[in-house]
């Protein structure tokens, strides 16, 4: 029983998560992650307003003070990389003729033509080849015809 519960729970925290830029990332932690980040630059602001009157020059007032904002989010952002662990899980496996099929289909890209661009790119080519790609793409060849 418990373990259902515990179960029922994984999946209500696995649906908060968003995608934002192409990253998945937690509703809740980005909120706060947020919150800190305007929390710190308006603090940082009002902090600078309050000490460089009394070390500076009149004119350079505002512009030191919005320095010490950016340096108060600088530290919230390395606060949030301690507090808020990365979310994606990577896997890596093999790549096969077949998973690389299914990838071009997905993605509604002629394997021949994207062949012929990576044959023309000596760079490109180069790369493929040291990692193995090329001669698993070149068995896909004419496949998305038949």
């Amino acid at each position: 029983m418990a373990n259902t519960q515990h179960n029922e729970q994984k999946n209500v925290d696995e649906k908060k998560f968003i995608e934002i830029l192409g990253d998945t990332v937690s509703g809740n932690q980005l909120i706060i992650s947020i919150i800190l980040s305007v929390v710190a630059s308006f603090l940082g602001y009002q902090l600078g307003q309050w000490v460089f009157p009394k070390i500076a020059d009149p004119q350079m007032i505002n512009s030191y003070s919005l320095l010490t904002g950016i340096a108060g989010i600088l530290i919230v952002v390395v606060i949030n990389t301690i507090l808020f662990k990365p979310k994606r899980i990577l896997v890596e496996d093999e790549t096969s003729s077949h998973s690389l099929k299914e990838a071009f289909e997905d993605l509604q890209i002629d394997i021949d033509e994207e062949i012929r661009l990576i044959e023309e790119d000596p760079v490109t080519k180069k790369e493929l080849e040291d990692f193995g790609i090329l001669s698993s793409l070149q068995g896909l060849k004419g496949a998305d015809k038949k």
